[in-house]
């Protein structure tokens, strides 16, 4: 039975099967309680497909952040009692003479192979984009560096620069007259081999994107600023680059992150040396935790490696912002 709130819904009796009466208070609970199972499952469809992932993250990034920053407090030689010691650890590294090279060093290195990256990056994406033919095939060549492991490029290039036996780069000094340098071994030199091979590697890929982006941009706007007289050097400069300006940002974002993080090449090539010429805060943040046994130093060094990344991110997000809205 329906009560006064709820009103009779008749149905008339079909090839004698069925006849009676259905409430419209019934229909309409049995209609909220399908939608809400069809919200509740609309809730939990993106956590199963998340969830492995954010399990994987959680698991090799937010755990070790928290047990490093846990680490950074304590004096712990790897094995053995853990013996808390405050903010000994931060003290002692702002106190060590190299980890302030290190960082000297991670600036230079950013600077420098993020300078080159952007510009060179983007000159032959610019210069893909106007070429229409092979460019599958000038892509595949641009590409081949980011590729081939560190290790190899820094093999080649070692073999290179080497002075005895004689490599291509001191024979053409010879040939040339000029006196043949040990760029590897001169303190000079071996920071702005580190750079020049950082960018050599990892160009390609910045390149890659920035090609995407410019052939994103909508035709039709090119078309009327070329309708209108614009030419080349005004067509990228006012019209394609302001309007990639978001890609550009991002760009600068992942390069600043990882030139901060930069390791292989350094290490491989260098190995930090000569003395502490090309020493990095992750070579010497390596150094300290396991070939000195010093896991708090090390700990203390990652998290000031990871407050010094998102303070650089943060800085460039903010500018990168402003150029945004100041060209949108």
């Amino acid at each position: 039975m329906c009560n006064n709130k709820g009103s009779r819904i008749h149905f008339p009796a079909t090839n004698g099967r069925f006849r009676g009466r259905v409430c419209s208070r019934d229909i309409q609970t049995g209609g909220q309680t399908e939608l809400k199972t069809k919200k509740s499952k609309k809730k939990i469809a993106p956590w199963l497909f998340s969830g492995p992932a954010l399990l994987a993250y959680t698991s090799v990034v937010i755990v070790p952040i928290i047990c490093s920053l846990g680490f950074s407090f304590y004096d712990y030689s790897g094995v053995g009692k853990r013996v808390f010691n405050g903010i000994n650890n931060y003290v002692r590294m702002f106190r060590d003479d190299t980890f302030l090279i290190a960082i000297k060093n991670n600036l230079l290195l950013m600077a420098g192979s993020t300078a080159i990256q952007m510009v060179l990056g983007l000159v032959l994406a610019i210069l893909l984009s106007n070429i229409r033919k092979f460019t599958n095939v000038l892509r595949v060549a641009y590409f081949v560096p980011c590729i081939i492991s560190s290790a190899a490029i820094c093999q080649i290039f070692s073999k290179m620069f080497s002075i005895v036996p004689e490599g291509v780069i001191p024979a053409l000094m010879r040939l040339g007259g000029m006196e043949q340098i040990a760029f590897l071994s001169d303190s000079k030199w071996a920071l702005a081999i580190v750079i020049i091979l950082d960018a050599y590697k990892y160009v390609s890929m910045h390149m890659i994107i920035f090609y995407s982006a410019l052939m994103d941009v909508d035709e039709s706007v090119v078309e009327a600023a070329i309708v209108d007289g614009c030419g080349w050097w005004k067509l990228h400069t006012k019209i394609k680059i302001p309007m990639i300006m978001n890609i550009i940002v991002m760009e600068l974002v992942l390069l600043i992150n990882g030139t901060l993080k930069a390791f292989d090449i350094s290490y491989i090539l260098t190995k930090g040396g000569p003395g502490t010429t090309t020493e990095l805060v992750v070579t010497y943040m390596y150094k300290t935790s396991f070939g000195m046994a010093k896991f708090g130093v090390g700990s203390a060094m990652a998290v000031f490696l990871a407050v010094e990344s998102l303070a650089a991110v943060g800085i460039v997000r903010y500018i990168g912002n402003k150029l945004q809205r100041r060209y949108t």
